[in-house]
């Protein structure tokens, strides 16, 4: 039987987080409700990592996080408590970085290292002798080496050129080179006779890594210390054309690391040069790779895996029919998945669905206003007159500059491969370089799949969408568009090699349009359009804006169809806000007017006071938000959140690219920004024309965390808690929301409210009604609705999913749906749009607000119900007035005679 888990706790293991601490949090976790511990890599990452998805070693856990015994031990504990693991797994990419023995081997060894296919490296890229690329110099090498920057090293692992800290192993060719110049200057007879055994050993097909370091060693203890070993060192450090020769007879390319934008001959992981992708789809590569995952599997110290950028491996399908075949089928599989629009997984997947990006974008779309969406264009058009309000069209232009300027080597690599198919002249390749990079950014989603022609109907209907808009944006490139749409879709009479060669060619691409959304759409045009930011998130889109009632339970009902224990997320590591700060901001579409004349307020304020530069209009727009999402309920604005906050800013401007980039800062520009929103912050007057408008938002935004958080534990899916997000989560893109989480405050609150947690809930209810700054209502809502799912679990993991409809005067003020299984049931109810409705001092919600208003249940539903959040038994109507005197949302359980 598969493990399906109950509800899932985010972990962001790091040096910061280790294993011990992590087994400390295991009866928490419980008490909390969580049934698996879902877990960053934990595999050793390279040096001075935080995040851990830049693998070195995916052999062993990270030292600096822990030992296997301590997992071990873990495994004990969570089986105590009938606990489970989930593991987060890279198989799309390692660092590139000197630690990574497997990549330093084919750095040293060539085409004779057992490696050598690990890698998507292209060592038949013309511009790079058959070598591959190093793009870490501060500078082109011509003034690296004026500048006498690189330096030629030996110690016990042998000779390496040196570049700061960055230390590459010289090539097995270097060694005769080096060893005949050692011996030619000391006449030494036992240097001779290694290099005679070096020779032995490099002349093999392929060189081990054990046996090619003793030989190393040896050398190491016959030279070292030697003054003939210091005079070569020192002779051709101190001499440009030896180092050249050097450079010569090595197996990579040292390169300025801005080139990697015109020319590479590696697949990196987005546009990132130290993050080198493998060939995870060659057979002997997944094996290798997923030695030690097989073991934690097999040993049951894990009992799902998350597969991180799915959409950057070759063959998705394949991949992921080979880890259930290595799994078995008992254990939970998901995948990292961005879904744009209507797009939805592959069905014939063998997985129990994604890490949860759709669910957190139908949460927020539910809870934004229709009415804002045309408003606040017009609001963002006067307020920002140079910003574009077409954001189809800004998607498009910042994905066609992420790869004319920052991709530009991964686009003449695929129009190399479309030349290959001979339909590209050679007199022509200007032209079609521009069309290729017109089809690659009119893709509407990330990719599609299919290992095998013809490609799926799925696939066929976004290669015609892609067509059409390719066409429209370049009309005057029809031939050649129409020609790589026959590339995906070709003859299949065609030969069977040039059909190879065209399925190649598309599962290629593929390869590319996932990083270059990412690229252009979410580091880049989530930026530059601030309509409204809470909706420029990871994994939903501003033009969607809202979700009405209809579609957000049509979407229920076919995930409980396709995928009942897909993820339910609202925070990831990946998210660009907290999810109650995007909820706050989110109350911004139901008040335009008010929004407009206040931020109005604002900007002059700002332009006033602004420490010379003057930032952008659009920026100012976007700080705002961004400000009214980070600062606590209870209004501390102190040096800790000023600094979160211009670090944040720093970050923002770059991705713009605008006045400032990652490639070329505009220094001065980011420090008066970031000197200007201090300045803001510090000043009294701003706070006076500040606070007002955000307590409003705050205190509609809190209660739409409520919304939120409700919906996720109760949804179809299975839930899962970002650490630290049982208290609001108002922080910002990581590294901000990988700051410590304080346990011992959310266990102290956690007692206090399984304390009070029997009877009457009344009193309970209106204390943390009283006090929502500190965040103990959500740990309420949270704790209680897990212990319900627990109770209930059938009907919320394989249970149908109704929507209900409510009778009265505010009946389109409610979202609710009942879960059924069998003959037990599950009521949800959540309030929507509520300043259409009520004063924000008007909690609880009761009478005042509902008025008549109440749900209609189908037939055949039970007549008792029990109200979960209050303690209490009910029959007869369930008017709303009743259900949310003491708490503004309703979860209720019966059972069917």
């Amino acid at each position: 039987m598969t493990y399906i888990p109950l509800a899932t706790y985010r972990l962001q293991l790091s040096p910061n987080l280790k294993l011990k601490e992590v087994k400390a949090l295991i009866p928490y976790l419980n008490d909390l409700g969580i049934s698996t511990i879902y877990a960053a890599p934990f595999f050793t990452p390279a040096p001075g990592s935080e995040h851990g998805y830049d693998v070195v070693n995916p052999h062993q856990i990270n030292p600096e996080i822990g030992t296997p015994e301590e997992l071990e031990e873990i495994a004990e504990e969570l089986r105590r408590y009938n606990m489970g693991w989930l593991q987060d797994i890279v198989p799309n990419h390692m660092a590139y970085h000197t630690t990574n023995v497997w990549l330093m081997d084919v750095l040293e060894k060539g085409q004779k290292s057992n490696f050598f296919t690990f890698f998507d490296i292209n060592f038949a890229h013309p511009e790079f002798e058959g070598k591959v690329m190093v793009p870490f110099l501060g500078e082109p090498l011509e003034k690296v080496l004026e500048q006498n920057q690189l330096k030629l090293t030996f110690d016990e692992a042998g000779f390496h050129i040196a570049y700061f800290d960055n230390v590459y192993p010289a090539s097995i060719n270097s060694y005769p080179y080096l060893l005949q110049k050692l011996a030619d200057a000391s006449g030494d007879q036992t240097i001779k006779e290694h290099l005679q055994h070096l020779e032995q050993t490099i002349a093999s097909d392929k060189i081990d890594i054990a046996r090619w370091q003793q030989a190393k060693q040896a050398l190491h203890s016959t030279i070292n210390g030697s003054a003939a070993l210091a005079n070569l060192l020192e002779t051709i450090n101190a001499d440009q054309k030896q180092l050249e020769e050097l450079l010569n007879l090595q197996f990579f390319k040292l390169c300025f690391w801005q080139e990697s934008q015109q020319k590479i001959n590696y697949r990196r992981f987005f546009t990132v040069n130290d993050l080198i992708c493998l060939s995870i789809e060659k057979p002997e590569v997944f094996e290798k790779y997923h030695h030690f995952i097989r073991q934690l599997c097999n040993q049951g110290l894990v009992q799902g895996l998350r597969v991180d950028h799915v959409d950057g491996l070759f063959d998705p399908d394949k991949y992921l029919q080979q880890l259930r075949e290595m799994t078995g089928n008992d254990k939970y599989i998901v995948v990292e998945k961005i879904l744009e629009g209507e797009e939805v997984i592959p069905d014939y997947w063998p997985i129990q669905g994604n890490s949860g990006y759709d669910f957190l974008a139908w949460a927020s779309n539910i809870m934004t206003d229709p009415a804002g969406k045309e408003k606040l264009t017009e609001v963002y058009q006067r307020l920002v007159p140079t910003a574009t309000t077409d954001y189809e069209k800004l998607v498009f232009d910042k994905k066609l500059f992420i790869l004319e300027k920052r991709m530009q080597g991964e686009l003449q690599n695929m129009l190399r491969l479309l030349q290959h198919l001979q339909i590209v002249p050679e007199e022509a390749e200007e032209t079609w370089y521009h069309a290729l990079a017109v089809w690659l950014a009119s893709f509407p989603v990330y990719r599609v799949y299919g290992n095998s022609f013809p490609l799926p109907d799925m696939a066929h209907e976004v290669i015609e969408k892609t067509y059409a808009t390719a066409l429209e944006k370049a009309p005057e490139r029809r031939e050649q568009l129409n020609a790589i749409r026959k590339v995906y879709q070709p003859d299949l009479s065609e030969p069977e090699d040039l059909l190879r060669d065209k399925l190649y060619f598309v599962m290629r691409s593929q390869q590319f349009t996932g990083p270059l959304a990412a690229k252009g759409v979410e580091d880049t045009t989530f930026y530059n359009y601030n309509r409204l930011l809470s909706l420029n998130e990871v994994g939903n889109s501003p033009e969607i804006f809202h979700l009405p009632p209809a579609r957000f339970h049509e979407h229920m009902q076919r995930r409980q169809q396709h995928f009942p224990h897909s993820i339910n997320g609202t925070a990831t590591h990946d998210t660009k806000r907290g999810e109650d700060a995007r909820m706050r901001i989110s109350v911004i579409s139901e008040l335009p007017e008010e929004w407009e004349k206040t931020v109005q307020q604002w900007m002059d304020f700002a332009v006033d006071v602004a420490p010379g530069m003057v930032p952008r209009r659009n920026d100012l727009y976007f700080i705002f938000q961004a400000l009214l999402g980070v600062v606590p309920m209870d209004e501390t604005i102190d040096d800790a959140l000023i600094e979160r906050l211009q670090e944040y800013i720093t970050k923002a401007l770059r991705e713009t690219k605008a006045r400032t980039n990652w490639t070329n800062p505009n220094e001065e520009y980011e420090e008066a920004t970031k000197e200007l929103a201090q300045k803001l912050l510090k000043n009294k007057h701003f706070l006076e024309m500040f606070l007002p408008f955000f307590r409003k938002l705050s205190r509609y935004g809190w209660l739409y965390s409520l919304n939120q958080l409700l919906l996720k534990l109760t949804c179809p899916g299975v839930p899962d808690i970002y650490q630290g997000c049982e208290f609001w989560d108002l922080s910002l893109v990581d590294p901000d929301n990988r700051r410590k989480v304080d346990y011992s405050l959310r266990q102290i609150s956690l007692d206090e409210l399984q304390a009070a947690a029997t009877g009457d809930q009344t009193k309970l209810h209106q204390q943390l009604l009283k006090e929502p700054e500190n965040g103990k209502v959500k740990l309420y809502l949270l704790i209680r609705t897990l212990a319900v799912r627990n109770n209930f679990r059938e009907v919320f993991e394989q249970g149908d999913y109704l929507p209900l409809q409510a009778a009265g005067k505010n009946k389109e003020h409610v979202l609710a749906f009942a879960r059924k299984h069998k003959n037990q049931w599950a009521i949800v109810a959540v309030p929507l749009l509520l300043t259409k409705l009520t004063d924000e001092k008007d909690l609880p919600l009761g009478k005042k607000v509902w008025a008549d208003t109440e749900l209609v249940l189908p037939d055949g539903a039970p007549q008792q119900w029990k109200d979960e959040l209050g303690n209490r038994q009910l029959t007869g109507k369930l008017s709303l007035a009743d259900l949310t005197e003491t708490l503004p949302v309703v979860l209720l359980t019966g059972t069917k005679a």
